[in-house]
């Protein structure tokens, strides 16, 4: 609750001891992202111009990134306590990784994996809910640009695998209005992934409700043969025989 914590899992942002510290505008807060995602390593001045102006640079672009540099100490100095420093031609900065959001989601989701593994379905949900608590929008929202692009999608999809691991874990653990709440919203934003149709099939099966699971498995037939001329997977076809042979036991 207190202290300084940095947040990449949303819009970029600052916050001191539950106070926002302004950060800028969106450029120079791209500047803090890519320092925070470099994990206190060098970045250089090369990198940085590379990340906010790629493809083209303007000529003004290395003293406007000196500029955001030091309008970003100055508000870091004002009880922040890091610092950015120069590190041959460019610029680190070293903060404790658990007060960068990303750090944490990822140290949070390995922890829930363990869990898992050890057999504690209980533990890894939970831990698993408290690291996607930590999204508070699309990652690094506000940036544009190839860099920023690629690195949010990056994330993305570690967010998507971790909420893929929670509905699982969800129908293991007979949450199944959770999980079928979830991946009925899932689905609609991504209708082409077949994972999440399978998931909603069972957790729809071991709900005991396999007539939707099976008219779960015709919607997303359809859609795979009328959208992109493709058949279900193995995935999906596998839990069609199964839940089909058991709704006629």
């Amino acid at each position: 609750m207190f202290g300084v914590r940095f947040g990449l899992l949303g819009p970029i942002s600052v916050v001191n001891g539950g106070v926002e510290v302004d950060a800028g505008p969106p450029q120079q807060r791209g500047v803090l992202a890519l320092l925070l995602l470099n994990k206190g390593r060098q970045v250089s001045l090369d990198q940085i111009v590379n990340a906010l102006w790629c493809p083209e640079a303007p000529r003004s672009a290395v003293v406007t990134t000196r500029t955001y540099i030091s309008r970003l100490r100055r508000a870091l100095a004002d009880g922040v306590e890091v610092e950015i420093t120069s590190a041959g031609d460019g610029y680190r900065l070293a903060v404790d990784p658990g007060t960068v959001d990303v750090t944490a989601f990822r140290r949070i989701t390995a922890a829930a994996r363990e869990a898992r593994k050890r057999g504690n379905a209980a533990e890894a949900s939970s831990l698993l809910r408290g690291a996607l608590r930590l999204w508070r929008g699309p990652a690094l929202d506000g940036l544009d640009g190839p860099f920023f692009g690629g690195r949010r999608a990056w994330l993305e999809r570690l967010r998507a695998a971790a909420m893929e691991e929670l509905w699982t874990l969800d129908i293991e653990l007979g949450h199944y209005g959770e999980a079928i709440a979830g991946l009925t919203r899932a689905t609609a934003a991504e209708p082409y992934r077949e994972r999440l149709w399978e998931l909603l099939m069972w957790a729809y099966e071991r709900d005991g409700r396999p007539a939707e699971a099976l008219a779960a498995y015709q919607r997303i037939a359809h859609l795979l043969d009328d959208d992109l001329g493709l058949s279900p997977g193995p995935g999906l076809r596998r839990a069609h025989a199964l839940i089909d042979t058991v709704s006629l036991v």
